[in-house]
């Protein structure tokens, strides 16, 4: 055999040897990958989960009319009953953590018993044709657009101790925009039941919206935000609590 037909058989001799070990490696029983264990979010393992009453809970917003043709508009009151979520309650309070959505659907305008309630410039009522027209702008594309949107989504990223109660730091998704929020919560534990409220303001334009305006500005809708809300929730393991 020459030098050269020696030179031209070495390529196979190599390809032999690498199917020969693919082959035995083939063979050969690899033990399945051990599966990860199921890891619940930060705040949740150790916590006592509490389920949100929607029935029992309720969020109050203030909207303001503004601008130099302010009376000729209304200030309105929106309300809902709707609110959904969950919240984790932990031993060290700071590990708490909490998830709601609101669907934007279950909003109402300027209810007239709502309106009598919170009094002042609220209290003058206004008829039906008003309130659904208010209503049907806000849930339009140019404001909520509650077909694209239907939920308003808030999240805990933090829970700070405070001396009335808690602070809780959340991300608030409305429509595509996301936005921080710090709210201040004052709470109570009696059984199995926690109650939780409190009140704070908040600009339209922070959640990434514009507020309505007619005639060139001249009269609007304020961009501030007052808004109350009272959360009652549920253990749903009333025997793990533990505070």
């Amino acid at each position: 055999m020459t030098p050269a037909m020696r030179t031209r058989r070495k390529p196979c001799l190599t390809l032999t040897l690498t199917l020969a070990l693919l082959l035995a490696v083939a063979g050969c029983r690899v033990p399945p990958m051990a599966r990860a264990p199921v890891l619940k979010p930060p705040g949740q393992a150790g916590a006592t989960l509490f389920q949100l009453d929607a029935d029992a809970s309720q969020i109050r917003l203030y909207l303001r009319a503004d601008g130099p043709l302010a009376r000729m508009g209304h200030s309105h009151v929106i309300t809902s009953h709707g609110l959904q979520g969950k919240i984790w309650v932990h031993t060290q309070l700071e590990r708490s953590s909490c998830e709601f959505q609101l669907p934007v659907s279950t909003l109402m305008v300027d209810d007239p018993q709502e309106r009598a309630l919170a009094g002042g410039e609220f209290s003058k009522p206004l008829d039906d044709a008003a309130r659904a027209g208010t209503r049907e702008h806000m849930l339009s594309d140019r404001q909520l657009d509650a077909l694209h949107f239907p939920l308003l989504l808030l999240r805990c990223q933090g829970v700070t101790r405070t001396a009335e109660g808690v602070l809780l730091n959340l991300t608030v998704k409305l429509r595509d925009h996301e936005s921080a929020l710090s709210v201040p919560v004052t709470w109570q534990l009696t059984g199995s039941t926690l109650q939780a409220s409190g009140e704070f303001t908040v600009t339209q334009t922070g959640l990434g919206m514009e507020p309505y305006s007619a005639l060139f500005g001249a009269l609007r809708v304020a961009d501030e935000i007052r808004a109350r809300f009272l959360m009652v929730a549920r253990a749903r393991e009333p025997g793990a609590i533990g505070f």
